[in-house]
């Protein structure tokens, strides 16, 4: 009975019927692309952003920083002894990828009649730096694994534009410091990077940290704290509390004894509830064009009823049974569903992939923090949610198939196949 009653549905669908409903059934198969592709569009910018962000303050911050106790929150963490042990002990938890100890001063920094204000990062050998040289732009990364200082920068795209330089140019850094006299140093910018994410690449240049510790006046071994990166940033927590358990049994002497380990989503709140109201917005409107879409399908399920009420009598005359007759109808509504979802996935794919290409929308950075709109597709969602909209929209139709078992033989039997 299943091939005749997918057979007769196919038989439906070729037949057409009266002029609206076949302009019905066109209106119901438009919206169910225009719902799928807004939706398939929706999840990829919402994903999209969520990762891109969270990207690239992984690369700019780590997924745990380990600063002290009464610099947290400061724009410049206090300095603490670094700890030779505690790192080691750090880069032995489970999840873990990478330590790196790291110090940062703010500064002013001078180019002709152009100056700029950053914050100095300073990093020392070892360090994980394979994000920064995927965002590598020009030039090449400073060597931090020579014997003498090199006096090296790299900065990013948007710097280089508000100061007129280039590789190779040299430019000049001054630290200012209530307690001392001002510092100046003279660099060389050996490579330029960017991210896109424009407020926080024109706030940040990457040094050696022996020459951050010199131009800051700080003893050897000094820092500000320590980047600890994990194969998964999900972990963060986890490893976060684990390493708070480390600070805890180190012995008084020890540099990192009143520090703290700091995930992301506690260094910047703020960005996190930002994403979380995307997150909402990003549902509202699945939540819309799934209202929409059902609400056309069941209405064109009525129609497809009474279009072919005098067929339903027919085929109750014939012997079918109700549940069968309304398989049918099931079948149809399928069938119409797969028509629209089609064209809704071409839309909505081929619009992603344009974005993701050639970034024809582009954003405000100092609103959105990044220079376009991303997208990211990915496989398990998108099956996930065609498979969901089909699931819903055979349900919904199951209540106006229901309409067939009211019909009588004798009283559809007046109406005109």
């Amino acid at each position: 009975m299943m091939g005749l009653e997918y057979m007769l549905a196919r038989r439906m669908e070729r037949g057409g019927g009266a002029e609206r409903g076949v302009v019905m059934m066109r209106i119901a198969a438009i919206t169910v692309a225009l719902a799928l592709a807004v939706m398939i569009v929706t999840l990829s910018v919402f994903v999209g952003f969520r990762e891109e962000i969270a990207s690239d303050f992984r690369g700019f911050s780590s997924d745990v920083a380990v600063v002290d106790v009464s610099g947290f929150g400061r724009s410049e963490a206090q300095v603490m002894a670094s700890d030779g042990e505690f790192r080691r002990q750090v880069a032995t938890l489970e999840g873990v990828a990478a330590v790196g100890e790291y110090a940062t001063v703010g500064c002013m920094v001078k180019s002709g009649d152009n100056v700029v204000g950053v914050q100095l990062k300073g990093v020392a050998e070892g360090y994980p730096l394979e994000w920064w040289r995927s965002k590598m732009m020009q030039g090449e990364m400073p060597d931090f694994t020579a014997e003498a200082r090199t006096k090296q920068l790299l900065i990013s795209l948007s710097m280089a534009r508000r100061l007129a330089v280039e590789v190779g140019s040299k430019i000049e850094i001054l630290y200012l410091d209530s307690a001392t006299k001002p510092r100046r140093d003279s660099f060389r910018v050996a490579g330029i990077f960017s991210t896109g994410m424009e407020e926080m690449d024109s706030g940040i240049a990457l040094a050696d940290v022996r020459d951050v510790r010199r131009l800051a006046g700080w003893g050897e071994g000094q820092i500000t704290g320590y980047d600890v990166v994990l194969h998964n940033p999900k972990h963060a927590d986890k490893v976060a509390a684990q390493i708070d358990d480390l600070i805890m049994e180190l012995p008084d002497e020890s540099g990192a004894v009143s520090a703290l380990a700091a995930t992301m989503q506690m260094r910047y709140p703020v960005v996190f509830d930002w994403l979380k109201a995307h997150t909402v917005i990003a549902q509202t409107i699945i939540l819309i064009m799934m209202v929409v879409l059902l609400f056309n399908m069941a209405a064109a399920m009525l129609i497809m009823v009474f279009e072919r009420i005098g067929t339903i009598g027919v085929l109750k005359a014939q012997g079918m049974r109700n549940g069968a007759i309304r398989k049918v109808f099931l079948y149809r509504a399928a069938l119409l569903f797969v028509k629209g979802a089609v064209w809704g996935n071409v839309v909505g794919l081929a619009v992603v992939a344009v974005q993701a290409v050639w970034h024809p929308i582009k954003l405000d950075p100092e609103g959105y923090m990044l220079a376009f709109l991303p997208v990211r597709w990915e496989l398990w969602w998108w099956v996930v949610l065609n498979l969901a909209t089909l699931a819903a929209t055979v349900l919904v139709m199951v209540l106006p198939s229901a309409m067939v078992a009211r019909l009588r033989p004798e009283q559809s039997l007046k109406y005109k196949l």
